[in-house]
């Protein structure tokens, strides 16, 4: 690939021409657990559809619900697990089809990654078109959908409560950033748009719903469900802000068998290691590194460089390329936090080795 190459396998390895950076290849941790059931015992199967401090809870095979406790072992919602045969914890985690992951945000959890939803088919990127659009938060959805496996789509809430033009310059916007990923308009008070979003829940299918608090994902919810499963409040005049209302990701049935996933309010977008999540996010950009002259082109002042001629004559915003090389350098950085929670780790296992 011409001026930009990411390529991301077990193995992280990333040349990222754009920026001039070349990290070295080490092992990460993987994207999908297997863990296998050697008991003797009958095993009970289930999917995770919530999570409370070590414990999950387990919708199981034969339609109980049970709560077990997770010993040793990571967990998501939305996981396919075996539980023990008195189901008092998770013994093993099935191979995961696709998982929204991202980096943990709190000091003391650097390199590690929290896994918000698993088993997901279409992930549902939230914002309000009551809110001035907030590109830059959209890109950081993009590349986390994309990394998980799963398909997004942009769901613009409250079409009820702006006029025509706004609506309209809200999508203007959004597109420059979307592409090809589908955008629709909903409104959970009078239910336009709601049947398109109906569409992606088919039976079996498992769809996630990310977005900041005061979007009104509760309320879409709702909504889809049919009764009120999660509280609903204001938000603020001023900046149109909302109390978090979803504390928790919950996997909840929908009408015709399919499942939601209700995830809290992220009021921060962190990174995990990429796969093609950025490539897919900033086509324009990748799409135009193809054809500068030079394959390292830094897109800076090089001869032939076809992303700074874009850029000079109008046709790629100067911010697209800024904040794509900004995701870069940010997932370069969680992956040498990795590579350094690896070598923390190699040294207290040195340490606890016997003389």
């Amino acid at each position: 690939m011409g001026g930009i190459s990411l390529e991301v396998s077990p193995y992280v390895t990333k040349t990222v021409h754009a920026i001039g950076v070349v990290t070295v290849p080490f092992q990460a941790m993987e994207t999908h657990v297997t863990q296998h059931h050697d008991g003797g015992e009958p095993s009970v199967h289930g999917r995770i559809t919530r999570l409370d401090r070590g414990w999950s809870t387990v919708l199981l095979d034969d339609s109980r619900s049970v709560r077990v406790r997770n010993i040793g072992v990571e967990v998501a919602v939305g996981d396919m697990v075996v539980i023990s045969a008195d189901e008092e914890r998770v013994e093993s985690v099935d191979v995961r089809r696709s998982a929204l992951m991202r980096r943990q945000s709190f000091e003391g959890a650097r390199g590690t990654r929290q896994i918000v939803a698993s088993n997901i088919d279409t992930v549902f990127l939230v914002h309000s078109l009551q809110s001035p659009p907030n590109q830059r938060r959209l890109e950081r959805e993009l590349v986390l959908a994309f990394d998980s496996g799963a398909t997004p789509v942009v769901v613009l809430t409250k079409q009820d409560a702006v006029d025509a033009e706004t609506a309209r310059e809200v999508k203007r916007v959004i597109s420059e950033v979307t592409f090809d990923v589908a955008v629709i308009e909903v409104s959970s008070i009078n239910g336009y748009g709601v049947d398109k979003i109906r569409s992606y829940a088919t039976p079996g299918a498992t769809v996630a719903f990310i977005g900041a608090s005061g979007v009104g994902k509760s309320t879409l919810v709702n909504a889809l469900v049919g009764y009120e499963v999660q509280r609903t409040a204001e938000v603020r005049e001023d900046d149109q802000r909302g109390r978090h209302t979803t504390v928790a990701a919950e996997l909840i049935a929908l009408p015709g068998g399919a499942w939601l996933l209700d995830t809290p309010g992220l009021r921060a977008v962190t990174l995990w290691t990429s796969g093609s999540g950025i490539e897919r996010a900033f086509p324009d950009v990748f799409t135009l590194a193809e054809t500068c002259r030079f394959r390292d082109c830094k897109h800076l002042d090089e001869p032939d460089c076809s992303v700074t001629a874009a850029i000079q004559n109008g046709t790629l915003p100067v911010a697209r390329l800024d904040a794509m090389r900004r995701l870069v350098a940010e997932e370069l950085h969680v992956e040498e936090e990795q590579e350094e929670r690896v070598r923390q780790e190699d040294r207290r296992g040195f340490r606890r080795r016997p003389n």
